[in-house]
């Protein structure tokens, strides 16, 4: 160090000292289709927080706090194969804390943008794609106590919502409405909202077999998919 000084060499900041630095755990370039990386985005939007650490970071931080084995196995199932998942013991409530660190072919999943990217909305395969891993977060599929079939989405995220029960669904035939469920404030889940929450609910069996036959092929979580199955063979 001291002879950088002597000759006026110009050393590295910590950022940049840091983003040479070589990861503990390889790592693998992102290496999906635009219907792959429009899942995680939906997924991402639903139910991740990412990071990077500071701008030049070689590492994408990719987090999940959940209470249910099968959201904690999806994440490990989307993330392993490109750099390493961290899966913590579940804490006094239950909750588990999942942390994936990837390289920088991950960066389209940092930004939260309330807007949907035009080049998922005008593509069919890439917006039902997106839907797919929205609903793997956020929505459900069910039978009602008097066995009638149904699909249920809840959110805070208005815009995407919107763009769901706008532009997405009546892509695949599907005309249904976006409701006001409850106001800022309220409590979901034991989880205080801080915005208002909209939801799309759809009954018709009609509807319910458009929507099953477009996302039954993606859905990637292991529950989403058996409750699908057995909405779809309840409408047949």
């Amino acid at each position: 160090m001291e002879r950088l000084r002597v000759f006026k060499i110009k050393t590295r900041s910590i950022q940049e000292g840091k983003a040479l630095t070589k990861p503990r755990y390889p790592r693998k370039n992102f290496y999906g289709n635009k219907q792959d990386k429009s899942y995680l985005i939906g997924f991402r939007l639903g139910d991740l927080y990412v990071r990077k650490a500071h701008l030049n970071s070689p590492t994408i931080q990719i987090n999940l706090n959940s209470t249910r084995s099968e959201q904690v196995e999806l994440m490990k199932n989307l993330f392993a194969p490109f750099g390493h998942v961290g899966i913590s013991r579940p804490d006094k409530a239950g909750a588990t804390k999942v942390r994936a660190y990837v390289n920088c072919s991950f960066e389209f999943l940092v930004p939260k943008n309330k807007a949907l990217d035009s080049w998922i909305l005008k593509s069919k395969k890439n917006s039902i794609a997106f839907l797919a891993g929205y609903v793997d977060a956020e929505g459900s599929f069910g039978l009602s106590p008097r066995n009638q079939p149904f699909f249920s989405m809840k959110s805070q995220d208005k815009e995407i919502m919107k763009s769901i029960q706008a532009r997405i669904l009546p892509s695949v035939g599907i005309d249904t409405k976006l409701q006001f469920v409850r106001s800022a404030g309220s409590i979901m889940n034991n989880i205080r909202c801080n915005k208002d929450v909209y939801g799309i609910f759809i009954y018709n069996k009609q509807h319910l077999g458009l929507l099953l036959s477009a996302l039954l092929p993606l859905l990637k979580h292991s529950k989403r998919r058996v409750d699908a199955l057995k909405v779809f063979n309840r409408i047949k």
